[in-house]
């Protein structure tokens, strides 16, 4: 017997999760552009969040490899966040003596007064948004998206290692 979800696919021609990859999808970008907002006033964008968030969890210092792997990013991505970043004396970029290509981000102090000071509005801004979810829905919600992020990483690795990336 199939699911309504798999009855809705075959009524409209799409995959099996595809009007759910919809929602995650509109979802995301609703959440990122309301943080975009609430991080104007900072001069901050969410990447730029993000990338300074990584640093602060990591004890203040990473590999441009390591902040990509985080947020999920090329490392290409990651060279203009820490420009715009190193720019406003946010974070300091270091070169591996030994390998040049390997490049550390540190977060300087007025990086983490400006994480300071961003993440009070974006906290309010999240519990805003998930309030509509019980603490028991918060949980599952977790719960599923760490089984797709899991998939979705475990598909990204391995058509990462095919020829031709």
């Amino acid at each position: 017997m199939a699911t309504q979800a798999e009855e809705r696919a075959k009524v409209e021609g799409q995959a099996r999760g595809m009007a759910e990859w919809d929602t995650l999808y509109q979802t995301h970008n609703a959440i990122f552009k309301l943080t975009e907002l609430a991080l104007l006033p900072e001069n901050l964008s969410l990447p730029q969040l993000q990338l300074l968030s990584v640093l602060k969890q990591n004890g203040g210092i990473c590999t441009t490899g390591e902040v990509a792997r985080a947020l999920v990013k090329a490392s290409q991505t990651m060279t203009g966040v820490v420009d715009r970043l190193e720019a406003q004396g946010l974070v300091e970029r270091h070169y591996e003596r030994s390998d040049r290509r390997k490049v550390w981000v540190r977060l300087t102090e007025k990086g983490e007064r400006k994480w300071e000071d961003a993440m009070p509005g974006v906290n309010r801004l999240v519990e805003e948004v998930f309030s509509v979810l019980t603490d028991e829905q918060l949980r599952e919600l977790q719960a599923q998206t760490d089984k797709l992020r899991k998939a979705a990483m475990g598909r990204l690795a391995e058509a990462l290692e095919r020829p031709g990336f």
